[in-house]
């Protein structure tokens, strides 16, 4: 029993935080993309103007906001990095939570 509440209240938190990441991800993507419009052209080129694209989820990951020196961007833009933080370890909870229901744990 403790491992089967263990595996579904894994699974809820790992689905939660990829529903808030998600969310994070998209609504700060939106100002990000206009502030890089604005502000830094040959960035938001760089970015092709899709928020799903590897470079620019690769971009919110690895921090390269910081790079362009740039105050109000990067107080976007770490939320946004957050968010998609927030996606990859909720996608790593819920695929433990999945490993777990492989181990034969009552269901």
């Amino acid at each position: 029993m403790p491992l089967l509440a263990t595996r579904e209240f894994l699974l809820i938190m790992g689905l939660g935080m990829i529903v808030a990441g998600l969310t994070t991800y998209i609504i700060t993507w939106m100002l990000v993309a206009v502030h890089l419009r604005d502000h830094h052209a040959d960035e938001h080129a760089r970015m092709s103007g899709f928020l799903f694209t590897p470079y620019a989820f690769g971009w919110y990951l690895r921090a390269r906001y910081r790079a362009l020196h740039d105050k109000s961007l990067n107080a976007l833009a770490v939320l946004g990095s957050i968010g998609a933080w927030a996606i990859i370890i909720g996608a790593l909870i819920a695929i433990i939570s999945k490993l777990l229901a492989y181990t034969g744990a009552p269901t």
